[in-house]
């Protein structure tokens, strides 16, 4: 399925933004990962091999799919998560967190042993950068275990871009059982061979930083070198403090300015809100254009606050 510049539903209000509201209620698959975040807030990083004392500290879930999975909720979506979770304590404080985020995890594989990915934050309260260090030692999600999924009942497929070969198998299984669905995949790190991705997506989102990582500075240009990969595609990329691009299937390009908050505070999980902001502005009928402006509403208002609470 394309999406174009060309509404299905409005769901814009008089002043321009989501009607929450009268917003149309999807069921959503987001495939990926789980974490447990333990962010340590500080007021400038630490040089090497020193003490220091953090100000603050929060551990909470984290992991990209697992994130967008609790901000779609907060639209009223009807949202499952499908990932690796471990019967650990760590484990069952990530499964209460999204349990409680109204996320679905009948799809998830259980493990009994190993423990859940962790990633330990510095947040640096001078300039919000975060600096991330994670560790994992469990297996990714199965092939076989995406295959128990009943596809068809679903509106919408996120994959976090990883474990790549797997999850080529999932998106062609995928496309075998499901029609006039929307697939969309996240590329955030190269990792080796996530290109041949590209060509099964739906909707292809690019974080700035990873533009910028293979040598553009340019976003419109960097989509006309991917654009024959992804021949189909509906091409996102964020550009930090200029917004968000887009180029719709009909190459017809779009910029969206961003909307920064009057701090930044946080900026863990921004690329994360902004993609479940756009999923749901798609969902809901709004065009690429609308659609990108609304993302960045959200992800501005996220990085104006600690945490995922209360964006919509």
């Amino acid at each position: 399925m394309s999406i174009t510049n060309t509404r299905y539903v409005n769901h814009y209000n008089t002043s321009g933004s989501i009607d929450n509201n009268r917003n149309a209620v999807s069921k959503i698959l987001t495939v990926g990962i789980a974490t447990l975040d333990i962010i340590n807030i500080v007021d400038r990083y630490p040089r090497e091999d020193e003490k220091m004392r953090a100000m603050d500290q929060r551990v909470s879930r984290g992991g990209n799919a697992a994130n967008t999975a609790c901000v779609l909720s907060q639209y009223g979506h009807d949202i499952d998560f499908a990932g690796v979770i471990v019967d650990e304590p760590d484990g069952h404080r990530i499964e209460q967190d999204m349990l409680g985020n109204q996320i679905g995890l009948s799809f998830c594989q259980r493990v009994d042993c190993g423990k859940m990915p962790t990633s330990y934050i510095t947040l640096n309260t001078d300039n919000a950068s975060r600096t991330i260090v994670n560790y994992r030692d469990l297996p990714e999600y199965s092939v076989e275990s995406f295959k128990q999924i009943p596809l068809q009942e679903f509106d919408w497929i996120h994959f976090e871009g990883r474990n790549i070969e797997h999850t080529i198998k999932m998106i062609r299984h995928a496309r075998k059982h499901i029609n006039n669905k929307v697939i969309s995949v996240e590329i955030e790190k190269d990792r080796p061979g996530i290109d041949a991705l590209m060509p099964l997506a739906d909707v292809l989102m690019i974080p700035g930083a990873q533009v910028r990582r293979r040598g553009f500075t340019d976003p419109y240009l960097y989509f006309d070198h991917i654009r024959p990969q992804a021949p189909t595609a509906t091409l996102i990329t964020t550009w930090g403090a200029e917004g968000a691009f887009g180029r719709d299937t009909n190459n017809m390009d779009y910029h969206c300015p961003a909307v920064p908050p009057d701090k930044v505070i946080d900026t863990i999980g921004a690329g994360d809100t902004f993609n479940a902001a756009l999923i749901n502005a798609f969902s809901s009928g709004l065009t690429l254009e609308e659609s990108l402006s609304h993302a960045c509403e959200i992800a501005g208002k996220k990085v104006g606050q600690l945490g995922f609470d209360n964006l919509v």
